[in-house]
């Protein structure tokens, strides 16, 4: 069963691919989905046709991708998986930040936008929360974790 863009911010946990050709930027973003909390990772693709591949088989409920990559470039591969018939959400994310770019990517399909520069993390927060509608204090941050209990009895 698919479930609609309206119905994910009451799913525990966002299915979601990452497509990035660099494995340091593979590995930074799923290391903020992981404090997240509320993503799985279901695959990773390291050029734009694998990417487009794995979002049609996989049917994540969102892609993360590189604007730049081997093969197929993000813009297109997110033009591919926008015509399917549930798409998903798609975030670019790229190293490109020139105001072109941004206004390319919404033209492609992109629904979020994401610079690489600065704090990669909270610039995913914000868009997470944007596009998912999750209410403040969802994603606790580092900073905001509640203190773990002791495990055993005292």
């Amino acid at each position: 069963m698919k479930t609609s863009h309206a119905d994910i911010h009451s799913i525990r946990a966002v299915r979601t691919l990452i497509a990035d050709d660099s494995p340091l930027m593979l590995k930074t973003i799923a290391q903020s989905l992981a404090l997240e909390g509320n993503f799985t990772l279901v695959g990773t693709a390291t050029d734009g046709c694998q990417a487009v591949r794995q979002a049609l088989t996989m049917e994540p409920e969102l892609v993360l991708m590189d604007y730049r990559m081997p093969h197929l470039n993000g813009l297109e591969a997110i033009r591919h998986i926008k015509q399917s018939e549930n798409p998903p959400l798609i975030i670019l994310v790229t190293a490109d930040d020139t105001p072109s770019s941004e206004a390319l990517a919404k033209a492609a399909g992109a629904d979020g936008f994401v610079k690489k520069r600065g704090n990669l993390h909270d610039q995913l927060r914000s868009v997470f929360q944007k596009l998912f509608q999750f209410a403040a204090g969802t994603f606790p941050g580092p900073e905001k974790r509640k203190p773990s209990r002791p495990r055993g009895r005292r």
